[in-house]
């Protein structure tokens, strides 16, 4: 509650696309029950489904699948300063994807706003068409 009367960030809830609930939380959850069942750390689970509740009647957000991927990765034994470097590991694939489709298809996914920097610059060694 300190955290929301701040204003502050709360991470784990939110998406930019899954505006009425990530597809993935319900998997997660599931995962998060029955590894807590088998590491008796079975608490972490009913901490989460607390933290829905509280930010859907407080901010109206819906959990994201990273916050209950964060007790999955501490009942697998991973210490918590990783899971940034694991929250971006697992997007890697999902990144080159969308780079990929991206080049493609000539076009940006999603985008948010118009480039307003410089005009194409020809690359060193590449014909100055813009390559």
């Amino acid at each position: 509650m300190e955290k929301l009367g701040t204003k502050d960030k709360i991470m784990g809830f939110g998406h930019r696309v899954y505006k009425k609930g990530d597809s993935r939380v319900p998997v997660m959850r599931e995962i998060g029950r029955d590894l807590g069942k088998r590491t008796g750390k079975e608490q972490w689970v009913p901490i989460c489904e607390k933290l829905e509740e509280v930010m859907d009647r407080e901010k109206h957000l819906c959990a994201n699948v990273d916050l209950y991927a964060a007790p999955v990765f501490w009942m697998l034994g991973f210490p918590a300063e990783l899971n940034t470097p694991l929250f971006a590991a697992s997007r890697v694939a999902g990144w080159c994807a969308h780079v990929t489709e991206q080049h493609d298809h000539n076009r940006l996914i999603r985008p948010r706003s118009l480039y307003v920097g410089h005009k194409l610059r020809p690359y060193p060694g590449s014909t100055g068409k813009g390559a």
